[in-house]
C-alpha cells in the first residue's frame, strides 16, 4: 500500500490557520479522501493548529499522511502543554476543541507538544495503522 505526506512548518501567527486548511484540502483531494472524512480532517486540522498556535514557544509542524483507508493528523508544537478534553461551562467561549476532535476521530493522542490523529475509512480491518 502507497503512503502519501505532506509535512509543513512554520511559525506561529494566527494567518497560518487558514493557509494550513488550504494545504489540508490540497493534500486530501490529492490522495482522493471521501468528501465526509476530508471534512472532518479539516475541521481537526484547523482546531490543532489553532492551539498549537496559541500554546506554542517556536516552531509548529502539520503532517498529514494518508495511505489505503486513512489519513493521519501530526501536530507538533514547541510548548509545554498537552491538548485535553476539557469540560466548558454553557457560558464559556472556549474549551470544547478536544472534545470535538475526540467526536469526529476514530482515534487520537498526545505527548507533550504532540497531538495525532487517525481517520479510517474503507473497510480494513480495525487498529491496522500504526498511532
Amino acid at each position: 500500500m502507497e503512503t502519501s505526506a505532506l509535512e509543513v512548518v512554520f511559525l506561529p501567527a494566527p494567518k497560518r490557520v487558514a493557509d494550513m486548511r488550504r494545504a489540508t484540502v490540497a493534500f486530501l483531494l490529492a490522495v482522493n479522501a471521501p468528501e465526509q472524512t476530508s471534512d472532518n480532517v479539516v475541521l481537526v486540522v484547523s482546531e490543532l493548529v489553532t492551539n498549537a498556535i496559541r500554546h506554542a514557544c517556536g516552531k509548529v509542524s502539520l503532517r498529514l499522511s494518508a495511505g489505503g483507508d486513512y489519513v493521519k493528523v501530526v501536530v507538533l508544537a514547541e510548548s509545554r502543554d498537552r491538548a485535553v478534553v476539557t469540560d466548558a461551562g454553557p457560558d464559556d467561549e472556549a474549551g470544547r476543541g478536544m472534545l470535538l476532535v475526540d467526536a469526529v476521530t476514530d482515534s487520537w493522542g498526545c505527548s507533550t507538544g504532540e497531538t495525532w490523529c487517525l481517520f479510517r475509512y474503507g473497510a480494513g480491518p480495525a487498529g491496522a495503522v500504526a498511532a
